[in-house]
This record gives C-alpha cells, structure tokens and sequence, in this order.
C-alpha cells in the first residue's frame, strides 16, 4: 500500500501532508474526477441539453463517449419507446458505429487511421459495413457533410437513430455524440425537423459551455 500511494503521489493523484503524514486527493485526481463526470453525462450544461432535447421531441436521448477503441452510452433519457428499450447505461457500439461515425468525423484522418489499425490488431469489427478505411472514410465524408450520422436498423430490431457530434469538455478537448432514437418508421418520417431542433439546442449547449468555460479562465 505505501508502494502504491508512493508512486500515485509522484503521479499526481495523491498529495502527503508532511506533517501529519496523510495522504489525500491531488489535483490531477480531482481533475480527473471532474471529466469522468462530464463524460458520464452528469455536467449541468450536458443535463440541461438533453432535457430541453427530451422534452421537444419526446423520444429517446442518449449521450455516447469513447470508451477505449469503441463507443459506450454515458447518459441517457428513456422516452417514448414501444417494445424493449434499444439501450442502456454502459452498453458498448463499435468504433465506426452510428455514434461512432458522428465522434469519428471530428477526428484527423491520422487517428482514424490508427483506430482502425488497432482494431484489426484486436480482431474488433469496426461496425456494420465497415471493412477497412475506404469503407469508413466514404462514411465519414458523408457525416461530415451533414454534420450528423444517420442509422436505421430495420431488420434487427426496427429502431434508428441521429447522432450529432457535441464537445463534452473542452479544456481538455473530449468529443461525444448525442443521439436520439426512435422507431425507424417516425424517425425517417421526422428526420428533417429533428435535425432543425437537434442543431438549435446543441448551439444553445455550444454557447453555454464557452460561457463557463470563460468564468472558470477568469
């Protein structure tokens, strides 16, 4: 034990007190406690959006974060969903998945790259209809032009999805998707409006995140 709080401390994760020799939380612990909590969904600014997102559409609201080569569900909002839910908290997607693709459009094609070369190492498959980078990078330019990913499983389970890249923290920079889910039939039908709605609330979140991004500078 004393190894091991030895070497935390040298890390940065745990301070001594010299004269009472007792350990506790050092700033980079605290630090990274905050980011896990802003990538667990758990930030105001985060909450707030999908509300206000939840509340406008009425349909399932999901907030995925990488999570070491794939993509995991951080945060999520159950709405109206006929049948089993499509998710749940901590439920894993490939790296190149719907919400994959949306976090993936915000990266250099370097670390694209890399993340697929690990994968093959691994032997992880990158996501449906995905079998190298030309796959992925025509995928890719597709988000990128829209500004959002588009899924529609019709012969699995019937649901789709929209997954718009959003910024969960900036200071460091992490990248996540949030999605909303629904029927694939009331998904396609609405598409165009939830686009609009999607986009005008994840401009409000831009702005109040830049906001207390400034407060906390100052």
């Amino acid at each position: 034990m004393y190894r091991l709080l030895k070497k935390l401390c040298a890390l940065g994760y745990v301070e001594k007190s010299g004269s009472e020799a007792t350990y506790g939380v050092g700033p980079r612990l605290a630090e990274l406690g905050e980011r896990l909590a802003d990538a667990g969904g758990r930030a105001p600014p985060l909450r707030r959006m999908m509300r206000a997102l939840h509340t406008e559409t009425g349909h399932y609201i999901t907030v995925w974060v990488p999570s070491g080569v794939h993509v995991r569900i951080a945060a999520l909002l159950v709405g109206r969903i006929r049948g089993p839910s499509p998710g749940i908290l901590g439920e894993l997607g490939p790296p190149f998945s719907t919400p994959g693709l949306a976090i993936a459009s915000q990266l250099p094609r370097d670390e694209v790259r890399a993340l697929i070369a690990h994968c093959k190492r691994k032997r992880i498959s990158l996501g449906r209809r995905f079998a190298d980078l030309k796959d992925v990078d025509k995928a890719l330019r597709t988000v990128r032009s829209r500004g959002f990913a588009s899924g529609y499983n019709l012969r699995a389970d019937g649901w789709g999805i929209l997954a718009f890249p959003i910024t969960i923290t900036r200071d460091p920079l992490r990248i996540g998707a949030l999605v909303i889910g629904a029927h694939a039939a009331i998904l396609r039908r609405d598409e165009e409006e939830l686009v609009l709605i999607a986009r005008k609330t994840i401009d409000r979140y831009m702005r109040e995140q830049r906001g207390r991004t400034e407060l906390e500078r100052r």
